[in-house]
């Protein structure tokens, strides 16, 4: 429980990385074997969708809690501190916005630059 504590206190507890890291370190089988069945693999990859992580930072947050697992220490701090390497979901989200204004900024500058182009065009 200790190690729990001081790993969210690394990684907000409603982060999905960290949620999930969670659900992977309950769904492991043979302690330090480290060990996650196919199915339940596909079905925690299937979950980590709904969380917002895209199937291969899924895969990258089940290696790094099956790693833990197999020294001993699931869901350590060192273990939050590995999952901050993974794309947080949230942060992606706010970065897919600003880049959409990006893109209708730059696009409405190239519109006035044609038309400003094309007028003097026109007019010789």
């Amino acid at each position: 429980m200790t190690r729990e504590n001081l790993a969210s206190a690394a990684l907000s507890v409603s982060d999905a990385r960290w949620a999930f890291a969670v659900r992977v370190a309950s769904s492991v089988e043979g302690n330090r074997a480290g060990i996650l069945r196919p199915a339940i693999r596909q079905r925690l990859v299937h979950q980590a969708s709904h969380l917002g992580l895209r199937p291969f930072d899924a895969n990258l947050v089940i290696a790094i809690v099956q790693d833990a697992a197999r020294t001993g220490s699931p869901l350590s701090a060192e273990v939050a501190e590995r999952l901050k390497l993974v794309r947080n979901p949230a942060e992606a989200r706010s970065n897919r916005h600003m880049l959409s204004w990006r893109s209708v900024i730059a696009a409405s500058g190239l519109a006035v630059l044609l038309a400003w182009l094309a007028i003097r065009w026109l007019t010789g």
